[in-house]
């Protein structure tokens, strides 16, 4: 008797399912737009190292100026799929980067799409000569993406189990801090960090009557590969930048980053010595100075003189008697020239009297 009424109860199920199709999101008439679904909503992008990349804002001085170089991915790594195949992690690195350097409140010039000031120059619209020179840039690459293989846990008693896995991936990349006048590298930093993901699930399998029921639940956590890496990146800003500061400004800042989300040891990242760094923060501010009026002088120095262009040629109208007298001189001076290169051909004195006289 149970078995009958729970076949009809899902017999009505189905069929109330089938008959709401239309009202599912998904199966849209195809004469009607399928409606949108709402997400969460937009926010700005927040990582733990933004408030080390704000307490260093006003420790640089703003003359001297920084730019993003290359930052590729280097690991090599591609996804394939039915649509193609694409790099399996951000091309964007050089752009977080650069937003990491704006947060902390250094003067910041761009360099990554440089195309806009280059086509006004060739337009004659700008003088390249006023674009703000580098004096510090960060590059480098993330040139490791390996894949840990990973475990998990099975447990099913009397017909009720559960299901626990865990898989890691590791990231690393390398950052380098280069002053731009000389090529030297003043700071260099590598990070790596472990991505897990993880997936728990727990089910059952019952018989009510003689109709078995199996009910399955589960989650599945995985953090974000892409913003973990963007934390790497402002991390490693972070470490690069600090260098350029007194440890009196800049170990307060570091210590606002918890050890749990980063650490770096004092072995990890390498710099000059803080008596360098300050002799080199200083002579880089003294050229910045000596710059601009070095710039001001190109600027102004007047452009050579030029010859004046000639006036263009003022058409003459000719009348037509004119015009036949013309027509005549030429056809006689061509006789004539052929005449007298024809006298000088003649092998007999008479031939070349001939032709002297038809050239007169």
């Amino acid at each position: 008797m149970m078995a009958g009424v729970g076949f009809h109860v899902c017999a009505v199920m189905t069929l109330s399912m089938l008959m709401g199709c239309s009202s599912i999101e998904g199966f849209s008439p195809s004469t009607k737009n399928m409606t949108l679904p709402k997400g969460p909503p937009i926010e700005d992008v927040v990582t733990p190292f933004d408030e080390a990349l704000s307490c260093i804002r006003g420790k640089i001085d703003p003359s001297i100026s920084f730019a993003v170089g290359q930052v590729i991915d280097a690991t090599g790594k591609e996804s394939y799929a039915e649509g193609g195949s694409g790099k399996m992690l951000s091309q964007g690195a050089g752009e977080m980067v650069q937003t990491a350097l704006f947060r902390a409140g250094v003067t910041v010039v761009n360099r990554r799409d440089p195309n806009i000031p280059i086509v006004e120059t060739q337009w004659g619209i700008r003088d390249i000569k006023q674009q703000i020179p580098v004096n510090f840039y960060i590059s480098g690459s993330i040139n490791s993406l390996d894949f840990i293989p990973g475990g998990g846990l099975e447990v099913d008693i009397a017909g009720i189990g559960a299901k626990h896995r865990q898989n890691r991936i590791l990231i690393a990349l390398d950052l380098s801090l280069t002053d731009a006048f000389t090529g030297r590298i003043i700071a260099n930093v590598p990070l790596q960090k472990q991505i897990f993901t993880s997936q728990d699930v727990v089910g059952t399998d019952r018989f009510f009557d003689t109709t078995l029921v199996s009910l399955s639940a589960g989650g599945m956590r995985r953090e974000a590969a892409h913003f973990a890496m963007r934390q790497m990146l402002n991390f490693a800003t972070l470490e690069l930048i600090g260098q350029l500061v007194p440890d009196a400004d800049y170990l307060p800042c570091k210590a606002k980053v918890d050890g749990i989300n980063g650490s770096v040891s004092s072995n990890a990242s390498h710099s000059a010595g803080a008596k360098d760094i300050a002799a080199l923060m200083a002579k880089t501010v003294e050229r910045n100075v000596e710059a601009p009026l070095q710039t001001m002088q190109a600027v102004q120095t007047p452009p050579q003189s030029q010859a004046p262009a000639a006036a263009p040629a003022q058409s003459v109208e000719i009348s037509p008697e004119m015009r036949k007298i013309m027509e005549r001189t030429t056809s006689f001076a061509g006789r004539a020239i052929v005449s007298a290169q024809a006298s000088r051909k003649a092998t007999q004195p008479g031939e070349a009297a001939d032709h002297i006289k038809q050239a007169m």
